[in-house]
């Protein structure tokens, strides 16, 4: 079912995907400025309510590599509209939720279903476009997304205004289900008659052993899944220790928001003149040593707010160079294979990012300390891991300048 791009379809249709597609960052970041009400009103600890990340992480990660085997064997339609129900039940039951182990539970289950708003969309794409037009299409989808950590977080902060964090959870669920009857009326099916079957864990495996695809994957979603840390950290770190209204920490996210977008649009710009390789090997460096200079300010107790938030906002930005380079980079090998190397690729962040937030977690003491710290070892690591995997793997595009 291929469309033009100069077909009505396809605004119609990228609208819609890139609808469906904002529920993914909206779970993760709406919710974000009601974490220490949450801990409040549930009697549960900061680090109890932080565990919610984590937990909402590892389940995305399992949904992506489950949904997207299902929806080479099943269909796109039926495998999303599956996660979209299975959304709005997890949705309300969080709504509903009275303590933190059963919010942390639902939250599992509303990350599974809010996977296939990830996996199938990108799938459909591929499925609906010419191939010149996939790249296009892709950078709409990224731009729409784009938009959820800036706007979800300051919608959080007014629904707070109005009433409690469970109104975040009835919103979603409404959302879910407003989109649920749109798919199922709108949406065609577009799998392509006859194509393979996928080889599941086979690939998977043949994968996590090829050493040209760790040299980037791991690196890079060491590095990616620090802003997960970030994300769990930062509410307490802002609303608690430098006591910022919900609202003020709404901005504040929504500032390292663009930046991360900057980072990534200047990055589109440059990397067809330096090349991947030779800007994801600076940019690991330079968000290591910016994890050591967060880790240094939070150390001494020194400069603030003000002190803290621009090492943050500047380590921010310079992720916005990593992940598109080093998810480039990964995949150039695996053309045949690039739904599978995608998915495990998306599957591995979010695995790292439910163990750094379990790790941030773990160890927050009142302090930014737990929170820079762990941001600064899993930059450093990756670095750290890159080199030992570049002594150890052939190049697999030419030598950067």
């Amino acid at each position: 079912m291929a469309v033009s791009s100069h077909s009505p379809q396809m605004p119609r249709l990228l609208l819609l995907l890139g609808a469906i597609s904002l529920l993914a960052p909206c779970c993760v970041d709406m919710y974000l400025p009601a974490l220490p009400s949450i801990a409040t009103d549930l009697h549960a600890s900061a680090s109890t309510v932080q565990l919610t990340l984590p937990a909402f992480c590892a389940g995305f990660a399992l949904s992506q590599l489950g949904f997207g085997t299902l929806a080479d064997h099943l269909g796109r339609r039926p495998c999303l509209l599956a996660g979209l129900a299975l959304l709005v039940i997890a949705s309300l039951a969080c709504a509903l939720s009275q303590s933190g182990t059963a919010l942390t539970f639902w939250r599992v289950i509303q990350a599974v279903g809010v996977g296939s708003a990830t996996v199938i969309p990108r799938a459909v794409v591929r499925d609906c476009f010419p191939v010149e037009q996939t790249a296009r299409a892709m950078s709409t989808l990224s731009l729409i997304t784009g938009l959820g950590p800036i706007l979800a977080p300051q919608v959080g902060a007014a629904l707070l205004l109005a009433a409690s964090w469970r109104l975040i959870f009835w919103l979603l669920a409404g959302c879910a289900l407003v989109l649920l009857p749109l798919v199922f009326f709108t949406l065609r099916e577009s799998m392509p008659a006859g194509r393979p079957h996928a080889l599941g864990p086979k690939l998977w495996i043949a994968l996590l052993g090829d050493r040209r695809y760790l040299r980037f994957a791991l690196p890079a979603n060491l590095i990616q899944s620090s802003l997960f840390v970030y994300i769990a950290g930062a509410p307490f770190v802002f609303i608690k220790i430098f006591a910022l209204t919900p609202q003020q920490f709404g901005w504040s996210f929504g500032a390292n928001a663009v930046a991360l977008m900057a980072g990534g649009r200047i990055n589109a710009y440059l990397v067809t003149r330096l090349g991947p390789e030779y800007i994801f090997r600076r940019s690991m460096v330079a968000t290591a040593a910016l994890g050591l200079m967060l880790l240094a300010v939070a150390a001494s107790g020194r400069g603030g707010f003000l002190g803290l938030a621009i090492p943050l906002f500047l380590y921010v930005f310079s992720v916005g160079f990593n992940f598109a380079n080093g998810f480039a980079l990964a995949l150039a090998p695996f053309g045949s294979a690039a739904g599978t190397a995608s998915a495990l690729f998306g599957t591995v962040q979010f695995l790292f990012a439910a163990l750094g937030g379990v790790a941030v977690s773990a160890l927050y003491d009142g302090t930014p300390r737990a929170m820079t710290g762990v941001m600064c070892v899993l930059a450093v690591t990756g670095v750290a891991l890159y080199r030992y995997l570049e002594q150890r793997a052939p190049q697999t595009l030419p030598a950067p300048p």
